[in-house]
């Protein structure tokens, strides 16, 4: 029989992965849930919605009213399902090898099953720093929820010493990471017959100056500022997607492509995207004296800030200890930690799993994995009394 922690894990778990919360529905079924469960240690809720009212972040404060404490924070949304090959209901937790099976057990409900798991044994004894559970909304489409909040509790007087995001980190310590910026450019064109080209606009052609721009910026970036750490230790930025054209004798009248740029912590995502726009007001003035209303159009999606190491060493000392680690580490990818970095707050991601299982067909995180986690937040917790 198991003991009392890992059938808490394991139920919270299931009933976390039993809300269908791909970033495209609501989130206020699982809020709910988690906000019932934390009103029995005397969760005090705050809730940040959207403008359509169908999703929320939920900030629930656990002890007393004072400044400081710690905040473990995590998002509720997942990635669909569609396409996959499961082998059985991804809203259905189930069980085998000692690992736990369903869509979010990594990305990452799994973490947050584990602050519920945590909470008995963080309120065992009266706490005098509060613990905060933060848990946000659409991050899988760009971070783009989680602002909200971590902005009020940045300008709010709760003062947190340390925000720790449990996106997967196999329980290491991640200090640093890249930020992202995200986007689509479209240029509108004008068509006409493929036989006298030079009369009109061929957008597909302009589309191709500028994402050769953009590969010089990519070359670029492999000479310039390094983070060492990072895999690869440069920014990137790159082209993913593009569709154009109508037909193979029309001129195209418009192509779009969606462009990422990752970069390394201390440097400038807006440096680049001024580079992008000065090469689009480089093309437009040829396309304009063929048709004005032809153009270029660069849309952000997503900003996701870096996450620079933190100004006080003292910090990562007192986690590594907390986790029996050496050292810490930087990643590639981005997370909310660098939005709540930017929001005052002191940011580490550390959380259970892999995240090459993040995403993934009958994606599943191993139970000793989650019973981990639960014990280094109930010791990071116990810091708080």
């Amino acid at each position: 029989m198991r003991s009392m922690p890992e059938s808490d894990v394991a139920a919270h778990l299931a009933k976390l992965v039993s809300f269908p919360t791909i970033s495209a529905s609501s989130n206020l079924a699982l809020n709910a849930y988690v906000e019932n469960v934390c009103a029995a240690f005397g969760a005090r809720a705050r809730t940040f919605p959207n403008k359509e009212g169908d999703k929320a972040n939920l900030l629930l404060s656990i002890g007393p009213e004072t400044p400081g404490g710690v905040i473990f924070s995590g998002h509720s949304d997942i990635v669909p399902t569609e396409g996959q090959a499961w082998t059985g209901d991804p809203w259905t937790l189930r069980e085998k090898d000692g690992r736990l099976i369903g869509r979010g057990a990594t990305d990452m409900k799994g973490f947050l099953a584990c602050c519920l798991a945590a909470l008995p044994a963080i309120t065992a004894k009266p706490l005098a720093r509060p613990i905060h559970l933060a848990f946000s909304y659409d991050e899988e489409v760009g971070c783009s929820g989680v602002g909200s909040m971590a902005e009020w509790i940045g300008a709010s007087g709760l003062k947190p010493r340390l925000a720790i995001i449990g996106e997967a980190t196999d329980m290491d310590l991640v200090a640093a990471h890249k930020g992202g910026l995200i986007g689509w450019t479209t240029v509108t064109g004008k068509p006409g017959h493929s036989s006298q080209p030079d009369r009109y606009v061929n957008a597909v052609m302009i589309a191709a100056e500028l994402i050769a721009s953009i590969n010089q910026i990519r070359q670029e970036m492999r000479d310039g500022p390094r983070f060492e750490g990072l895999d690869p230790p440069y920014s990137t930025i790159q082209v993913n997607q593009i569709a154009g054209g109508l037909h193979g004798n029309i001129v195209a009248e418009s192509c779009r492509f969606f462009w990422e740029m990752r970069i390394i912590p201390g440097e400038s995502d807006q440096v680049v995207l001024e580079r992008m726009q000065a090469r689009a007001r480089e093309l437009e003035p040829a396309m304009k004296a063929v048709d004005p209303a032809t153009g270029i159009a660069i849309d952000i999606q997503a900003r996701i800030p870096g996450l620079r190491p933190n100004d006080d060493p003292a910090i990562e000392k007192e986690l590594l200890s907390l986790l029996g680690r050496a050292r810490s580490r930087a990643v590639p990818y981005g997370t909310e930690a660098g939005i709540f970095q930017n929001a005052g707050v002191p940011a580490v991601v550390i959380g259970p799993g892999d995240i090459k299982d993040a995403h993934q067909p009958d994606e599943s995180i191993a139970l000793a994995a989650l019973m981990d986690c639960v014990g280094f937040l109930t010791r990071v917790g116990e810091t708080c009394r």
